[in-house]
C-alpha cells in the first residue's frame, strides 16, 4: 500500500512539472542591445543621429525578421516604434535624435546629403506659404527625391492638405503656381539691359516661368508668341 502511495505521488509531480510552462530559448528573447543595433543600422541610412534610450538587458519578445522603426509622431524621431510582423507585435522607444528642425548634424560636406526644403510650423490645408514657414535642412541626396530645393519656388503658393512641422514638401503638397493666368494684363519687355520698351497685352493662356503663351497687343491688337519672365511679365519672340 505504501508503494502504491509512494508511485502515486511520483506521478503528481511529474504531472506538475510537465504542466509547467518552458521558459523560452535564450536565441529566441530579443534584448535592447538587438534592437539598439537594428536601429543604429537603420537611423544611420536615413541620415538621423541617435539612439535607442533601453537597457541593453532589457528583453522583448523574439521576432523572426528585421524590426521596422517608424516616428512615434509624424517626423519626429525623438520617439520610434519599433514594430516586428513575426509574430505581430510593437514597442514604443525613447531615443537620443534632436527634435525635427535642430540641425542635427553640417552634412553640407557629405557627398550622400543634399538640402531640401521643410516647414517650420505646422500648415493647414490652403495656407499661402510665406519665407518665415520653410527652412533648408540636410538630408541622404536618396531620401529627397522630388523634394524641393530651393524656398523662393514655394513662397505663395498654397498646401493642398494639412501639414505637420518637419515634413519634406513635394509638389503633391502645394498647388501648381502659375506666374500668369489667361486675361490677366501683362507687362510685354522688349530690348536688353542698354534698351527696352515695354507696352501692356492680355494673356491668351496660362504659363509659368519660362512657359512659351500666346499673348494679344493691347493697342494694336495683334497676337504674337511670348516667353513668361517672371509675375505677370513676359518677353516677346517676334515683332508685335
Amino acid at each position: 500500500m505504501n508503494v502504491l502511495n509512494t508511485i502515486s505521488k511520483y506521478r503528481l509531480i511529474l504531472i506538475l512539472v510537465l504542466s509547467i510552462p518552458m521558459a523560452a530559448h535564450a536565441e529566441d528573447i530579443l534584448y535592447g542591445k538587438d534592437i539598439k543595433n537594428q536601429a543604429s543600422k537603420f537611423f544611420k541610412e536615413i541620415g538621423i543621429k541617435g539612439e535607442i534610450l533601453t537597457s541593453d538587458r532589457r528583453a522583448f519578445f523574439s521576432c523572426k525578421e528585421e524590426l521596422e522603426f517608424s516616428p512615434h509622431v509624424q517626423n519626429d524621431w525623438r520617439t520610434v516604434r519599433a514594430k516586428c510582423y513575426s509574430p505581430n507585435w510593437q514597442s514604443i522607444l525613447r531615443t537620443t535624435a534632436l527634435a525635427p528642425n535642430e540641425n542635427i548634424e553640417n552634412k553640407e560636406d557629405l557627398t550622400s546629403s543634399s538640402k531640401v526644403v521643410s516647414i517650420v510650423n505646422n500648415l493647414s490645408k490652403g495656407q499661402v506659404i510665406e519665407k518665415e514657414n520653410l527652412v533648408l535642412v540636410s538630408m541622404p541626396k536618396q531620401k529627397v527625391f522630388e523634394g524641393f530645393t530651393k524656398i523662393e519656388d514655394l513662397i505663395g503658393r498654397k498646401v493642398t492638405t494639412n501639414l505637420a512641422r518637419g515634413t519634406i514638401l513635394k509638389p503633391r503638397h502645394v498647388k501648381f503656381r502659375l506666374n500668369v493666368n489667361k486675361n490677366d494684363t501683362v507687362l510685354v519687355i522688349l530690348g536688353n539691359n542698354k534698351l527696352s520698351i515695354t507696352t501692356y497685352g492680355i494673356a491668351l493662356a496660362s504659363g509659368q516661368k519660362g512657359d512659351l503663351i500666346t499673348v494679344e497687343n493691347m493697342k494694336s491688337k495683334k497676337t504674337f508668341k511670348a516667353i513668361v519672365l517672371d509675375e505677370k511679365k513676359v518677353t516677346p519672340l517676334t515683332n508685335m
